[in-house]
């Protein structure tokens, strides 16, 4: 009987009870002819005595896992792909990192999903990431590329890079995601494929300027609202025209009023503006609401044009104020008009300042009513004069008290009356006084009955 032979006759008691020399001594043929129960008996010091160039015509995919530990490199080195995809899945978990660091890409293109899905997160770590194909790559799940560095994500080749799933995706993090590269960037989330929704709001962040400027319009349309509300001041800064071109209300509606600040309000067509909520517009510096669309500003609702502040209102142009009506002024806050300045101010029109509320009127500043033209102050009504303090009755142009009606002139507080300078008083219609009761005349001062007597007087004379 050859020993080859006997061999293949032994039981996995007689094999556990084979000295190291025994094993040793055994040849190709007799490693072999080894059953599979009689090969499972072997221990991890058993099998390192097998020699490399015999290690192959093991049947290992029966080696035991605490025994396969025992593979020595140079063995481990003599296993042929087809060898490597006959191990188990529990063999593949139990290989040692210093094995697995050792594996060629073939023999990870030989193991299928399940084997590949084995490794453990210590194996993964000890990959050098070009071991990894694009066959290989897209059967690991997506806890396992979450374990994958970033310096192990920037080795993978781009056709790695480019096979990995949306699936695969949920599962990167950030540092993995800081790992990819311009083409894979490229690759993975641009054109109508983009996977780049796929990614965690925390693996977003991983994602520099560079990357952010690298999506076109199909990337940035894919961001989820969620994504857009992780997105760093940074990372909103650097947004283009065309990768928010594409936003919904919904998108745009996602921005937080410090991502906002960050935005260039210039990259938001006029419909998009549109989309801009209260509190998003209450954020906007005056270069922001300067780069706001004409079209857009004037189709504004009540609640988005109430909503910029006196901050915002300085970006209104010439030609946006000369735009609003009655309606739209009085959608603004108190501060925000009180914030329009004296050219802002003279640019309104006249039509403007018949329905201006009492509440805009009170902040109406000395030097603004000064710059006023005769016909805003001709547009004034008696809700309007009547609102009116001294100071602001006093800081009219000479002149134009008497373009006030008789009824406009009796809409002036008692308060605004008392306040009235003699300019004011000497430029006084007939109407203007004959509207003057007893009462009211009682308000004036010595001062101010001699001014309305004296002009009274030269009116006469003049005549």
């Amino acid at each position: 009987m050859s020993l080859t032979s006997f061999v293949s006759g032994l039981s996995a008691t007689q094999v556990k009870g084979l000295t190291n020399a025994n094993v040793a001594a055994l040849d190709t043929a007799a490693v072999g002819a080894l059953k599979s129960e009689a090969v499972a008996a072997l221990s991890s010091g058993q099998l390192a005595q097998i020699a490399n160039d015999e290690i192959e015509a093991l049947k290992l995919s029966s080696l035991s896992t605490g025994a396969l530990a025992g593979l020595t490199l140079g063995q481990f080195q003599q296993i042929n792909t087809s060898a490597t995809a006959s191990l188990t899945d529990a063999q593949v978990s139990g290989l040692s990192t210093g094995l697995v660091s050792q594996l060629v890409t073939a023999d990870l293109d030989a193991l299928d999903a399940t084997q590949m899905k084995a490794l453990t997160s210590k194996q993964l770590a000890a990959l050098n990431a070009t071991q990894l194909s694009a066959t290989s790559i897209v059967n690991l799940d997506a806890a396992q590329v979450g374990k994958l560095s970033g310096a192990q994500v920037t080795a993978l080749d781009a056709a790695a890079a480019a096979a990995l799933t949306a699936t695969q995706l949920e599962g990167m993090t950030a540092e993995g995601v800081a790992g990819l590269e311009a083409a894979d960037i490229t690759a993975l989330f641009t054109g109508t494929g983009s996977k780049i929704g796929s990614l965690s709001t925390k693996a977003i962040s991983g994602l520099d300027v560079s990357d952010i400027a690298a999506l076109d319009a199909d990337g940035g349309k894919a961001l989820t609202t969620d994504q857009i509300k992780a997105l760093s001041a940074t990372q909103i800064g650097a947004l283009t025209t065309d990768e928010v071109g594409g936003w919904t209300d919904v998108q745009v509606a996602a921005l937080a009023s410090k991502q906002i600040q960050a935005l260039n309000m210039a990259a938001l067509d006029a419909t998009q503006q549109g989309y801009l909520t209260s509190s998003q517009i209450a954020a906007l510096d005056a270069t922001q609401i300067g780069a706001i669309d004409d079209a857009t500003l004037d189709a504004w609702t009540t609640a988005q044009l109430g909503a910029i502040s006196s901050t915002g209102v300085a970006g209104l142009s010439t030609d946006n104020v000369a735009g609003l009506d009655a309606t739209q002024v009085n959608a603004l806050s108190s501060k925000a008009f009180a914030a329009l300045d004296a050219t802002q101010m003279a640019k309104l029109d006249p039509t403007v300042f018949s329905g201006l509320s009492s509440d805009l009127v009170k902040v109406l500043t000395a030097d603004k009513i000064a710059a006023l033209t005769n016909d805003q102050v001709t547009a004034l009504g008696v809700t309007q004069i009547g609102a009116m303090s001294s100071a602001q009755i006093a800081a009219l142009d000479d002149g134009d008290l008497a373009l006030f009606s008789a009824t406009e002139f009796a809409a002036i507080s008692d308060t605004a009356l008392k306040g009235l300078q003699e300019d004011d008083l000497m430029n006084m219609t007939d109407a203007q006084l004959d509207e003057l009761t007893s009462a009211r005349e009682s308000l004036f001062s010595q001062d101010q009955t001699n001014w309305i007597i004296a002009a009274y007087t030269e009116t006469t004379l003049a005549q």
